[in-house]
């Protein structure tokens, strides 16, 4: 199949060291070094990291900094977000606001998931990062705004501005973790992201537990003035992060391969390239019903379990904790994604069967805590960090927030298993995301409308059960070993290629967008 997104040869200004590897691959593959220098191991000088006291750090340029700073942006935009979120009602005394803000927000992100893959291409990821950082805080500073004065308009608003700017930050952000890593190494830059990510909302969810601490049962269960106030500038920080990024057109990853090329297309190319990318690997709707379940059970989770059962202090200590579960389930996930001595498809079964046995795990101790759940509570009734019975019923949220970590890993993951193409890839995360948020509409739409929490309970348990059976057949027909060709697999007029990686070093140049 010809690809949509072919590239061309470079032009000058930014610097990019070539080995003999990609100058001899060229030829091998009847193609330039710039295009083979994408999919042959070795044909770029990998930067070095500084040994300093016995320890290897990584410099600036180094696509497992670069990749860290994927996950500081998302912790001061989106897990700032989600400490909002995870109080139920986003922090308000009750849900209907929120939800009906959160419609907004989801419905204008499904909307514009379809356009952010060529944006992302034609403008770069430092651009689409930044503006997509800007909407959170603008929904942010909404709910301040509510708190002081009572506009509900200003909240809408902020939903909508905040969706918008979502469908191109997750698009980026997915995008780079998956193209920057190299295939062995999927999972360890997935753990990477999802580790500096959660970070983010623990270090947000110790804001309210800070500001609310002292609130015991008096304050109507709404949050402070200045849990908002301090969540705002967090993100407004994220946007600014998103600009000191290395240029994506520039990163090497550590096997020695390019990321991408400088973009060639317009817009509208790009628009149709992406499109032209879906017809040719149709198969990437069979992770779909996967992605449809994905935040579906964080509003039962949220606004049906956290908001009516638990104080404000008692939510937002919760979520503190839930945090610190997604952390340590995406280094579980690793072992199973990168540690097993299996091959790639294997690995895929093994942690595909963790997932689905977790989801129904957790979900069976889930419906005995939804069956005894009372809604209508006044604050002086709901369990309280000191209330007796509190541990168990925390416990329960925590191992939701460690089901939510593995579950989405193993998403990005085998999302990244599919393809090392950045373009490609922001294909499949943008539809991934779109599915994603399209349920979300649906599952806030629910809510609004007081559907009964036993439905919400039961649909987001049969949509995770489901979707994780649907990848079967991704991983027996689709999945690939590697999408990588090394050098020494390649014969040059008769003789093998030399991979030596302290080849003479070649300078070419590339023109670079961002």
């Amino acid at each position: 199949m010809k690809n949509p997104f072919k590239a061309v040869n470079v032009g000058k200004n930014a610097e990019v060291v070539y080995t003999h590897n990609a100058l001899e691959a060229g030829q091998g593959l009847h193609t330039t070094s710039d295009e083979a220098a994408l999919q042959v191991q070795g044909s770029v000088e990998v930067p070095k990291p500084y040994h300093v006291f016995g320890l290897n750090l990584y410099p600036y340029r180094h696509p497992r900094v670069q990749t860290a700073m994927l996950g500081f942006v998302i912790f001061l935009t989106v897990g700032m977000y989600h400490v909002i979120t995870a109080m139920g009602g986003a922090g308000q005394q009750t849900a209907t606001l929120a939800d009906g803000a959160n419609i907004t927000l989801y419905t204008v992100f499904t909307v514009f998931c379809f356009v952010s893959p060529a944006c992302l291409n034609y403008f770069g990821m430092r651009a689409t990062l930044c503006f997509g950082a800007v909407g959170y805080a603008a929904y942010a500073s909404s709910l301040w705004c509510y708190n002081r004065t009572g506009n509900e308009g200003f909240v809408y608003f902020g939903g909508a501005w905040n969706g918008l700017s979502a469908a191109f930050l997750w698009t980026a952000d997915r995008t780079g973790i998956s193209a920057y890593a190299t295939e062995d190494k999927k999972g360890l830059y997935v753990s990477i992201f999802w580790t500096v990510f959660q970070v983010g909302t623990v270090v947000g969810s110790a804001i309210p537990v800070g500001q609310n601490w002292n609130a015991g049962v008096g304050n109507k269960s709404t949050v402070s003035d200045g849990t908002y106030i301090g969540l705002f500038i967090l993100m407004i920080t994220g946007a600014c992060v998103a600009l000191l990024l290395y240029p994506m057109t520039k990163m090497v990853r550590e096997d020695g391969t390019r990321v991408t090329l400088p973009a060639q297309l317009t817009w509208l190319e790009q628009l149709r390239a992406s499109w032209q990318v879906l017809k040719d690997h149709k198969y990437i709707m069979w992770m779909w019903p996967y992605a449809w379940a994905i935040n579906y059970y964080s509003i039962y989770q949220n606004n049906r379990y956290n908001s009516p059962v638990f104080t404000v202090r008692g939510r937002a200590l919760n979520t503190l904790m839930s945090g610190i579960a997604q952390i340590f389930s995406a280094w579980v996930m690793l072992i199973m994604t990168d540690k097993l001595p299996l091959n790639r498809r294997h690995r895929a079964y093994v942690g595909l069967a963790f997932v689905w046995l977790l989801v129904n795990g957790v979900n069976i101790g889930g419906y005995f805590a939804m069956v005894e759940t009372k809604f209508g509570l006044k604050e002086s009734q709901k369990l309280d960090v000191y209330t007796p019975g509190y541990g168990p019923k925390a416990f329960l949220y925590v191992m939701y927030g460690f089901m939510d970590g593995c579950y989405n890993t193993f998403g990005l993951w085998f999302i990244g298993a599919l393809s090392n193409d950045r373009r490609e890839l922001s294909v499949y995360f943008s539809m991934f995301t779109f599915w994603q948020s399209a349920c979300t509409v649906c599952a806030y739409a629910l809510d609004f409308r007081g559907v009964s929490h036993q439905f919400m309970f039961g649909s987001s348990w049969g949509f995770l059960a489901f979707g994780p059976l649907c990848l079967l057949p991704i991983i027996k027909w689709y999945m690939k070993e590697t999408n990588i060709i090394k050098a020494a697999d390649l014969a040059l007029d008769g003789q093998d290629m030399a991979t030596d990686p302290t080849a003479t070093a070649v300078k070419e140049t590339a023109f670079v967008k961002e």
